[in-house]
């Protein structure tokens, strides 16, 4: 158990285990202070016995509280408004002024401003990384200009160029509380009568709020919609008021495409950390009761990190009808705000209405790479948006997802040589998501695709989640995973066996260097013994791409000898994506590598005696009859098929294959065309590109693989992968044909699959699992499983991996004629 854990059980020095009063070091004011440093760090209300017996003054338990949080530029802790606005005087414009004013004035980079503090300090002051600049070049300007006398010290002028007021609040949102801050007789004495008579309405309101629902909500109370707009702005700009957003245990959240949300991520903020994980959580089906026992924390936090989401304007009651408009100030007549207003003073929740039915969705799981494509590919600027939504909340779902897909659907084509890439993503990413929603639909309109059945999950939010708590959301909310192909080797770690049925990778160690190794094996039908080494020969039969996986520590100083004959490399460090790699830098790289970590090197080969090679795939799952037929002629495919189930997991052959055109055909071939037949890499580059393959050519059927075999021609095993491809819709198209033929049978049909395909790809997944492990013992990997352990601050770093891959602790050697170990 965590020294957090002690804490959050409210246990005095005397009631901790002897063991932690050891790690203590026996010293009770190490766990005082240990106390205060937690409290601080949650932005805690004061009470219980633990944090009023460290500090006895409620105020200065509130001051530590705001020193600390400025400190480490955390958001105002909206929660004790109550306390800190009305006790301490100090208002969230005045804290996040002092926050921008501390960073200016140390010339601080505006990127070490966390994310949704860099937010706040926007809405309130009016501050993003534009204005930051020009205010400190600004600043900078006045203090070194020659010209300046400097009659007054550098913070006085920087004091003069930050805003005195804050702005006004443009995210309002008709059940927003309103409360009184801290008003003085001359504040009082200065205000026009209208103004003292809203003054007077809200402390009437106030003064009768329930104790116990001020409590444990903050409300009720006098609403936004009750006052109106003009005259709320008002008092707001002098300071004498503030805002409440009050949110229930039954409220449900839903994130709308993110407008105007910076992307300054700070790592290693507590804070920040738990904002992120409910963020990336917010579902609009689960209440915030439901999504705190998914997260397996306190109810209160995740209700007040959703209030802070309602407050930036970055999330919304399922049922609100959208922000107050500035020219909104007749709030007293017909109520304007439809079913905003009900007898209980409060919005009330969708929950109510829709938890009876809880039906499951298809997810369709990204990675970094698409929202990358949609943000610099100038596809459009309203995709823009929607990829930071994609990036930053790791889900798009309901209205979002279908106003993504209108915007994605109507992209034109770009004929710029730089931006096919991008649009060929975009183009395969609607496709996907039409082909999926259009199983749950019996019309064939893809206009109005019901995307009510879907959504969009990106990988790497995933991560943010501890396993646990991760396989219990994905279970909750989705019957199928649908994952793009290939994913990214450092976003696909978190995948685990214990998730619903996945048509991808089944388990983290099938997205690693370990599985090119098991298919380069399970081709070569490899063994464990010695195999006599020979050179290769594509002239005379079909093989795999042999490779060798070098352990951590080990040196490369030459190559086997079925390696040393070819001139071009693919090198798979741990955690890193295949990079494309010549004979002349593969030596001094490789031995950097291996340095940190093992390395997978495969032959990958342009050209044979002259003639040109093309990297082809081949759409899985294959029919029973091509794989019989092939198999009998293709050794590789007959021993792959023994081990990997190739007629019901869904993905893709990577494929070195010759060029099947005719010379008379290659006449006719523009130089456009033609150039999109080269290699999957760019000369003179290290970056290997096989997901840039846009041309519908480089997609092989099974008719033409039959005729190419047939023609004495080889054709060569590189790898496998599992899961939808996005780079290429020629490919991108026969996969989901290849799911259409096989679940179209007469079956039930259940979405996507039918329930025969959904029955054996479940099998073919626990096959492969079980393959997979089984051959990852027998060489020697090694788990490492990494022990929570206390730091410095009495808590510990948790990795939210399911498992991290083994470690190889022998180096291997795999070609067609078996796998050696490789002791040079």
């Amino acid at each position: 158990m965590l020294l957090d854990d002690y804490i959050k059980k409210d246990l005095l020095w005397s009631e901790l285990p002897t063991e932690v009063q050891i790690f203590l070091n026996n010293d009770e004011e190490e766990y005082d202070a240990r106390i205060l440093v937690y409290f601080l760090q949650n932005q805690l209300e004061y009470g219980g016995k633990l944090i009023t017996k460290v500090i006895r003054s409620e105020k200065s338990y509130y001051q530590q509280l705001i020193h600390y949080s400025s400190q480490f530029l955390m958001l105002f802790p909206y929660h004790l408004q109550r306390k800190i606005v009305g006790g301490l005087k100090i208002t969230p414009f005045g804290y996040y002024r002092s926050i921008v004013y501390r960073t200016m004035l140390a010339e601080s980079s505006y990127d070490r401003i966390p994310n949704f503090t860099a937010a706040a300090c926007y809405q309130v002051l009016g501050i993003g990384r534009n204005e930051y600049i020009d205010l400190l070049n600004t600043y900078k300007g006045l203090i070194c200009s020659p010209q300046s006398d400097l009659k007054e010290p550098p913070s006085v002028i920087l004091n003069n160029l930050l805003p005195k007021v804050p702005l006004d609040c443009k995210t309002l949102e008709p059940w927003f509380i309103v409360r009184v801050g801290s008003v003085s007789l001359n504040d009082v004495e200065s205000s026009r009568p209208e103004e003292k008579a809203l003054l007077d309405k809200i402390i009437d309101n106030d003064v009768a709020l329930n104790a116990e629902a001020r409590e444990l909500y903050s409300c009720p109370g006098l609403r936004v919609s009750d006052v109106p707009i003009e005259l709320l702005q008002q008092l707001y700009r002098r300071g004498l008021i503030y805002f409440d957003v009050p949110i229930f245990d039954d409220d449900c959240i839903s994130v709308p495409t993110l407008d105007g949300f910076i992307m300054n991520r700070i790592t290693g903020d507590s804070c920040e950390t738990m904002l992120y994980k409910i963020f990336v959580s917010l579902d609009p089906r689960s209440c915030v009761r439901d999504l705190a026992v998914d997260l397996g924390v306190q109810t209160e936090f995740v209700r007040n990190a959703a209030s802070i989401f309602c407050r930036l304007g970055f999330a919304q009651k399922s049922e609100s009808k959208g922000a107050v408009h500035v020219s909104f100030d007749n709030p007293s007549s017909e109520d304007p705000c439809g079913n905003i207003r009900d007898s209980q003073g409060s919005l009330e929740s969708p929950a109510h209405g829709h938890t009876d039915v809880h039906l499951k969705k298809i997810a369709f799981i990204f990675d970094s790479t698409i929202t990358a494509y949609l943000m610099l590919g100038n596809l459009s600027a309203d995709l823009k948006k929607h990829s930071v939504t994609m990036f930053e909340v790791g889900k798009l779902t309901g209205h979002s997802l279908e106003a993504f897909y209108k915007k994605l659907s109507a992209v034109s084509q770009l004929r710029e040589q730089d931006v096919g890439i991008y649009y060929e993503h975009a183009r395969c990413l609607s496709e996907t998501m039409c082909s999926i929603a259009r199983s749950y639909s019996v019309s064939e309109d893809t206009t109005s695709l019901n995307l009510d059945s879907f959504d969009l999950l990106r990988c790497g939010s995933l991560e943010s989640l501890e396993p646990v708590t991760r396989s219990r959301i994905l279970t909750k909310n989705y019957d199928l995973l649908v994952c793009m192909a290939p994913l990214s080797y450092e976003e696909a770690q978190v995948f685990d066996e214990s998730w619903p049925l996945v048509i991808g990778p089944p388990t983290s160690e099938a997205s690693s260097p370990w599985f090119r190794f098991f298919v380069c094996c399970a081709a070569s039908k490899a063994g464990t013994q010695l195999s006599t080494q020979t050179r290769r020969n594509f002239g005379t039969e079909s093989c795999t791409m042999p490779g060798m996986l070098l352990c951590r520590g080990s040196r490369l100083d030459c190559l086997p000898a079925p390696l040393s004959c070819f001139s071009h490399f693919l090198v798979t460090s741990w955690d890193h994506d295949p990079v494309f790699m010549d004979i002349y830098t593969l030596f001094n790289a490789v031995n950097d590598l291996i340095l940190t970590s093992p390395v997978f090197i495969q032959a990958y080969d342009d050209e044979e005696d002259g003639d040109p090679l093309l990297q082809r795939f081949l759409p899985l799952p294959l029919s029973q009859k091509f794989l019989e037929e092939s198999g009998k002629n293709l050794r590789w495919l007959r021993n792959l098929s023994e081990k990997v189930d190739l007629t019901s997991l869904v993905g893709f052959l990577s494929l070195l294959v010759p060029d099947s055109t005719e010379k008379t055909e290659d006449s006719t071939l523009d130089s456009a065309s033609a150039a999109r037949q080269a290699p999957a890499y760019q000369a003179n580059t290290s970056q290997f590109f096989e997901n840039t393959l846009v041309n519908p050519r480089a997609v092989i059927s099974e008719s033409e693989f039959a005729q190419i075999l047939a023609s004495g021609r080889p054709i060569c095993l590189l790898t496998m992968h599992m899961g939808i491809p996005l780079f290429n819709l020629a490919l991108n198209k026969a996969v989901f044909a290849g799911i259409t033929t096989l679940s179209s049978t007469g079956e039930e049909h259940n979405g996507l699959l039918s329930s025969g395909m959904r029955g054996s790809l479940s099998k073919a997944n626990k096959m492969l699992r079980s393959q997979l492990r089984t051959f990852i013992r027998e060489v020697g990997g090694m788990y490492v499983k990494s022990n929570s352990s206390y730091d410095a601050t009495g808590t510990a770093e948790r990795k939210n991996i399911a498992s991290t891959w083994p470690l190889p602790t022998k180096s291997y050697c795999c070609t067609d004629d078996g796998l050696s170990i490789w002791n040079e």
